[in-house]
């Protein structure tokens, strides 16, 4: 709920009494968010925890007795205390929401809302949250700052900041070298001014074209206040001075030939020697620059892995310098489209790139897509041979999910092996596909499963041996992996037990059950859900007021949902189990133990739980299923679950065979692939294949 959900935010309750509080601070427990709260009983009580203690929200009754609002509302904003208030009422009343916002509450809400509540109280700890981050940021920045400027004055380089023509600021060097003392007088004079008359116009164009994001240097004559002309070498570079934006300028003095040699030396760096394209070193640096101006303007820019598919024929057909004769002849082709690119380089030898400074993807895909075919209907030749050169493109965003601009290129790059692997002219990177995602481990593949629709939950049918009338259906929950498959709880729980996400699945698996129960039970179906849990929702303590909240929202009665923990979670964590067994039976709801008879104490948890059934362990039935007949250990366990009025179920049916064992000691449920296998919807006729089951 927060932004970091794990952690506990701290509120502050004010209202009737205390019980009645409780429950608004358990709603926002039930979306999901730990809560630390405490009760304000008084003004002064108010005063001193605000003084010792950092809180994060205050929820206040707005015509309680206990303390005076607008006492309480005026303290917190008299001593300057950042606290999100948010007002509760009884029903609407539209002249005391105005006024309540005009005393500055973030909003007011009526009490019954719950989920209006936990919304909100989202929506105002991120803000806060925000808020305190920026202000951290802006010390940092200030502290920064004089960094800066220390390192301003301390430079080597002259630098001068300019802003619309006029300094605004020079350090000692860019004084000393125009020859002024006083940067007054400098801050007066135009940078036109610093030039050479001759070269003004010059520099007029060359400040317009570093605006357009045409140049970033430019080499003139200086002039000092003297009258005095020297060859300097200007960098620009866009920056802020005091929060001014503005041009940043190093000057340096260069002779004509020490000039022409840095130019040089610069375009060999960034150029690759083949194709007359830049290289992969000047691109890096554009994907930098691309990535910064995504993370300021929030607007995506795409990056394009242009490769020679068939690259390995063409050095095989006209040999490595004939090669380098049709890449040159390729970069050519590709500079005819270059107007759709902001850059365009050679990355390796059969990788171009460029970067596209829009995030239209569409139309991003049906331009390059020309170009392809363009160069596709290319004759292209080398010592009277004709050569065909197939280009596959591979696109992805640069966007603020992004850690850095390479980070986008090494998507596109897999984007590009997906379009070869498919025999696909172009493929795109989806963050959304968990085909790409790059940590291949099961906990990043549920992580990515809640975010992305990747899980999803079959029902398999439990028969009743015993004429039972409910229906019963067990609720599986399957992981859609890279390619496709389903992958079983069996594999990814025990890899995300200690982690957060399988609270977060429990929920999901949860939330989805009851949907679809909901939904069948409307038809006229006396159905239960029997929902799997893990060890982190019977310790937590939100969840069954969440499942409470659930069962409302739904119209369901407990007995409709039966939860499953498995017989080692019941032992590892008894004190937790026996409190969870309890809210249960509060809820209505009944509970299972599965995986029943592992251990030599199993039944002894019947006086510590109230279980309503046991589901065998599956070691049990393959016993069974060897032997022909059914072990003393099985029927010694049935016989115990039996006597204490637990309903027995036995799973991995696959045949026939075992059911008249089944039948003779007593077993209540059967379940298995032979009876059923999982369903992708409640659809099971259990009217008519009960009694054949049989």
């Amino acid at each position: 709920m927060s932004p970091s959900s794990s952690s506990a935010i701290r509120i502050l309750l004010i209202h009737d009494t205390q019980n009645e509080a409780e429950p608004i601070a358990n709603a926002i427990r039930n979306a999901g968010q730990a809560v630390r709260s405490h009760f304000i009983a008084s003004i002064d009580e108010l005063s001193k925890v605000i003084e010792e203690q950092t809180w994060d929200l205050l929820l206040v009754k707005l015509n309680t007795s206990t303390v005076d609002t607008t006492s309480a509302i005026e303290l917190i904003q008299r001593d300057g205390k950042d606290i999100p208030m948010i007002g509760l009422i009884d029903q609407y009343d539209e002249d005391i929401i105005t006024s309540a916002l005009d005393m500055g509450l973030a909003d007011v809400i009526v009490e019954s809302s719950e989920h209006h509540i936990a919304q909100a109280a989202k929506r105002e700890v991120n803000a806060l949250s925000d808020r305190r981050s920026l202000r951290t940021q802006r010390i940092s920045l200030k502290e920064t700052e004089k960094r800066c400027q220390l390192l301003l004055e301390s430079s080597v380089d002259a630098i001068g900041y300019v802003h619309e023509g006029m300094h605004i600021y020079a350090n000692p060097i860019y004084m000393e070298m125009f020859g002024y003392d006083d940067i007054e007088e400098l801050q007066c004079t135009p940078i036109m001014d610093l030039v050479q008359g001759s070269e003004v116009s010059k520099l007029k164009d060359a400040l317009k074209s570093f605006k357009d994001g045409k140049i970033t240097e430019f080499s003139t004559k200086g002039q000092t206040a003297d009258g005095e002309n020297f060859g300097i070498h200007m960098d620009f570079s866009a920056a802020s001075y005091e929060g001014e934006p503005c041009t940043q300028i190093i000057i340096r003095k260069n002779d004509v030939d020490n000039e022409l040699l840095q130019e040089k030396i610069k375009e060999i760096s960034s150029q690759d020697l083949v194709t007359g394209l830049h290289n992969k070193i000047h691109f890096n640096e554009q994907l930098d620059t691309a990535y910064h101006q995504v993370i300021q303007s929030s607007k995506r820019q795409i990056v394009a892995h242009i490769g020679i598919a068939n690259f390995a024929e063409i050095k095989n057909t006209a040999g490595v310098a004939g090669t380098d004769v049709i890449v040159k002849q390729l970069a050519d082709k590709l500079s005819e489209g270059k107007h759709l690119f902001s850059n365009l380089a050679r990355f390796s030898d059969d990788m171009f790139t460029a970067i596209l400074p829009r995030s239209d993807l569409e139309g991003a895909q049906a331009d390059v897509l020309a170009l392809q075919k363009s160069v596709h209907d290319h004759l292209f030749e080398v010592e009277g041979k004709t050569i065909p050169v197939k280009l596959v493109t591979g696109f992805s965003h640069i966007d603020e999910s992004c850690k850095n601009g390479n980070e986008a290129l090494v998507q596109a790059d897999q984007a590009y092996n997906q379009a070869i692997k498919a025999n696909q002219l172009q493929a795109y990177f989806d963050k959304s596909d968990i085909a790409n995602l790059a940590d291949n481990s099961l906990l990043a593949k549920v992580e990515h499963a809640l975010a992305h629709e990747g899980l999803r939950i079959q029902f398999q049918p439990i028969m009743s041996l015993r004429g039972d009338s409910q229906e019963h259906y067990d609720i599986l929950v399957r992981l859609k992996d890279k390619d496709g498959s389903d992958i079983l709880p069996d594999e990814f729980l025990p890899a995300i037990e200690n982690s957060e996400f399988s609270g977060k699945l429990d929920r999901w698996v949860v939330e989805q059950s009851l949907d679809s129960l909901a939904e069948h039970r409307k038809r006229g179906h006396n159905t239960q859900a029997m929902i799997h849990l893990t060890s982190a929702s019977i310790q937590d303590p939100t969840f069954l007021p969440w499942v409470n909240s659930q069962l409302r929202k739904h119209k369901l009665p407990g007995d409709a949902v039966c939860f499953q923990i498995t017989e080692q979670i019941a032992h590892s964590y008894l004190k937790a189990a026996k409190a969870f067994s309890k809210g249960l039976a509060l809820l209505k709801c009944q509970l299972s133990v599965n995986h029943f008879g592992l251990s030599e104490n199993g039944i002894g948890l019947t006086r510590h739980l109230d279980i309503n059934y046991a589901r065998i362990d599956p070691t049990y039935v393959e016993q069974l299923v060897n032997d022909g007949q059914a072990s003393e250990q099985l029927t010694a366990l049935l016989t115990a679950i039996h006597q204490n009025d637990i309903n027995s179920i036995v799973p991995k049916i696959e045949n026939a065979e075992v059911l008249a064992s089944l039948w003779e000691l007593g077993v209540n449920y059967i379940q298995g692939y032979y009876l059923q296998a999982p369903l992708d919807d409640m659809e099971y006729n259990f009217d008519s294949d009960e009694e054949e089951a049989i």
